[in-house]
């Protein structure tokens, strides 16, 4: 990692965003997926077929998404969607930031 890259990091201590992005294999897919979903609310279904993954893995990112609270589901007339939260939506310009890193 370089310098710029630690300095971008320890400068915004939102860790989730960090780990979930810089510190797993599936952080592009992580990425692609919440880059979707800030455009509009869709559904797993819908962001597997956009993105050209399995149903499954697109499940797998949106569940540790969930669990750092970065996005939540959300129920309509026609089944769930996925939005993005305001904890992401605060700290988009660091969520940026980080995916120039990938």
């Amino acid at each position: 990692m370089k310098i710029n890259e630690q300095k971008i990091i320890k400068k915004n201590k939102n860790d989730e965003i960090t780990i979930l992005i810089l510190n797993r294999k599936g952080g592009r897919t992580s990425a692609r997926i919440i880059d979707e979903i800030i455009k509009r609310p869709l559904n797993i279904n819908q962001l597997a077929n956009m993105l050209g993954i399995s149903y499954n893995t697109v499940h797998y990112h949106i569940r540790i998404m969930k669990s750092y609270k970065l996005v939540e589901k959300k129920t309509t007339g026609y089944g769930s969607v996925y939005v993005v939260t305001s904890k992401l939506l605060k700290n988009i310009e660091y969520y940026n930031q980080l995916k120039k890193l990938l």
